[in-house]
């Protein structure tokens, strides 16, 4: 392979990454707004196969953002020095942070919702 095809093929992979995490951010986006909107008045049953759905296509789109970007690195030969070289790590991390965050947002949504008003006298 030329010189120009691997960089050609790195600079796809990592576009590739980039639309992947793109999707990541609208699929928990759109959780985030549903947690918002109607997470209280959710049944448990509702709220088990929202989540459920979320789960799956977040961690899919996890899953490909970081191997997109990893095999990237590899294509592209880069050096452990390099700040490319953890950025499929650190993508991963910080989503699947961001997958445990928004459970817990839509978990905080439904208790305050348990939880009866205050008094105002």
């Amino acid at each position: 392979m030329t010189e120009f095809e691997t960089a050609e093929l790195t600079f796809s992979l990592v576009g590739y990454g980039m639309t992947a995490m793109a999707l990541y951010f609208t699929v928990v986006s759109g959780y985030l707004i549903v947690a918002y909107l109607v997470g209280e008045q959710l049944s448990a049953s509702q709220m088990i196969i929202v989540s459920s759905l979320f789960s799956v296509f977040a961690l899919i789109l996890v899953f490909g953002s970081y191997s997109f970007f990893a095999e990237a690195n590899r294509v592209g030969s880069v050096s452990s020095a390099s700040a490319e070289y953890w950025l499929s790590s650190v993508v991963g991390i910080a989503e699947l942070a961001g997958i445990i965050a928004a459970f817990k947002f839509m978990f905080d949504i439904r208790k305050k919702s348990v939880v009866a008003p205050p008094n105002k006298s």
